[in-house]
């Protein structure tokens, strides 16, 4: 191990939110850091990607909300706020083809919305208002708050009990899948009930250069080893030795006195995997084992502004998994061959699951070719003659499942986390940023403190 003279050396794995998150606290405790990430830039699942062809040029992946506390301390202390952008919270929900609007900003949205009876809308309205009385006991990124309430009911098994099937369908679950890809029969009853508790009249924002800026700040003073894939972690003598594939295949190896595993949980227990128990618990393991992930995939397009609104989030609604989950509309400025502006929107779609499983991997052409067809599925007016396939993202590990009874596990692992290996990602509680960071935060806490 490190003499009193010598500064502690942390390997961080994974350069996403949680890995740049320990990274700040890490650096500040006087650690020297080095972060692998396997991209060729931070931010994970967070990252954007950028086209000179629009402006802004931006292709957002997710969003900041205004009650994210550590996301919004960071933003003012790195003199971002002029940098967001607030974007609509309007959201149309579709009934095969036929959308109504559903404002969360709005409670007389909610009373004129047609999808579902009047008994059912007040019912879901006195249901958020109850959770709302309880918000600051149900934490959306929080798992030793919100494990008191994760008692093995589903979101699915909840919503039901507060209005009837069809309500459920057409109220909460497109608010829940239409955001996140999996299915509310999977999911916790506490995160359906924190999504109510904090969402509405909250403010949804994106930063001009992608939310990507924050984890490069955070990791600002690091040494920073990107388009690098670890491969192995083991035990060396006092020390910790990580292996990793750098560009060109070229393989490279360090030892470290800690480690800060911030993957998606499947790749963190296939890294650990050779260190003994004494390093990390047999609970931890099970955990990271068994975290079940939705894939995503993002397929945007450009198009004349027309009948689809501008700003929207138009989801599918029903019990049923949709062939197009969701389309997500921004208005970009484009020049013409002339160079002259022309205003247009860019358009995101989002397969459903058992689509977004079967085009995950598959080339390109063939990915826009079937979820272009799929299009008027959910806004039958769509312009598909007209609209320019424009970029793909793809994200293997898009949204960590929070089942039931997940949250309970979590406080349980993280009890168990102890130096010199420990665990980040929002697979400790739910797939957003700022579940993500403060999942970093805590794991630096455990190293920091114990040394």
């Amino acid at each position: 191990m490190t003499s009193r003279t010598q500064r502690t050396k942390v390997a961080v794995i994974g350069g996403g939110m949680a890995g740049c998150a320990a990274t700040r606290q890490l650096l500040r405790s006087g650690r020297d850091v080095v972060v692998f990430e396997t991209a060729d830039g931070l931010g994970g699942r967070a990252r954007s990607w950028h086209r000179p062809e629009i402006e802004p040029d931006v292709g957002i992946n997710l969003m900041y909300v205004s009650f994210y506390k550590l996301m919004t301390q960071l933003i003012k202390e790195y003199g971002l706020e002029d940098e967001l952008i607030r974007i609509s919270s309007n959201v149309w929900i579709s009934d095969h083809g036929k959308t109504v609007p559903l404002s969360s900003d709005s409670p007389l949205s909610l009373l004129t919305y047609r999808h579902v009876k009047l008994r059912d809308r007040v019912a879901f309205l006195l249901s958020t208002l109850a959770q709302v009385a309880r918000k600051k006991k149900l934490d959306l990124f929080d798992p030793v708050k919100a494990a008191p309430f994760d008692d093995g009911a589903s979101a699915a098994d909840w919503g039901c009990r507060q209005v009837s099937r069809r309500g459920f369908d057409f109220l909460l679950r497109p608010q829940i899948e239409g955001f996140w890809n999996f299915a509310c029969e999977e999911i916790s009853a506490v995160h359906a009930r924190a999504l109510l508790a904090w969402m509405g009249g909250s403010g949804f924002y994106v930063l001009r250069g992608g939310m990507e800026i924050l984890a490069e700040k955070n990791a600002e003073g690091a040494d920073l080893k990107l388009s690098h894939e670890v491969t192995a972690v083991q035990l060396d003598g006092d020390g910790i030795t990580v292996t990793a594939v750098g560009p060109g295949g070229t393989p490279v190896s360090e030892t470290f006195d800690e480690v800060v595993v911030a993957t998606p949980a499947p790749i963190a227990a296939k890294l650990v995997a050779a260190l003994p128990t004494r390093t990390v618990g047999e609970e931890t393991r099970r955990f990271l084992e068994s975290q079940r992930y939705e894939p995503a995939l993002s397929v945007s397009y450009l198009v004349d502004r027309g009948t689809l609104p501008a700003e929207a989030h138009i989801v599918a609604g029903g019990p049923e998994d949709p062939p197009l989950r969701n389309m997500i509309t921004y208005p970009r400025t484009v020049r013409d061959a002339s160079g002259r502006p022309v205003e247009k929107l860019l358009v995101f779609a989002y397969p459903g699951r058992a689509n977004t499983r079967r085009l995950l991997g598959r080339p390109t052409e063939e990915q826009f070719s079937e979820v272009t067809k799929l299009l008027p599925s959910l806004w039958p007016d769509f312009p598909v003659a007209g609209a320019e396939p424009f970029q793909i993202a793809e994200r293997p590990y898009g949204f960590p499942i929070p089942a039931p009874g997940r949250y309970r596990r979590s406080v349980r692992v993280l009890q168990e986390l102890r130096p010199p290996v420990v665990f980040a990602g929002d697979y400790f509680n739910s797939p957003t940023t700022e579940a993500a960071m403060l999942s970093g935060v805590r794991a630096a806490a455990v190293l920091t403190k114990a040394g």
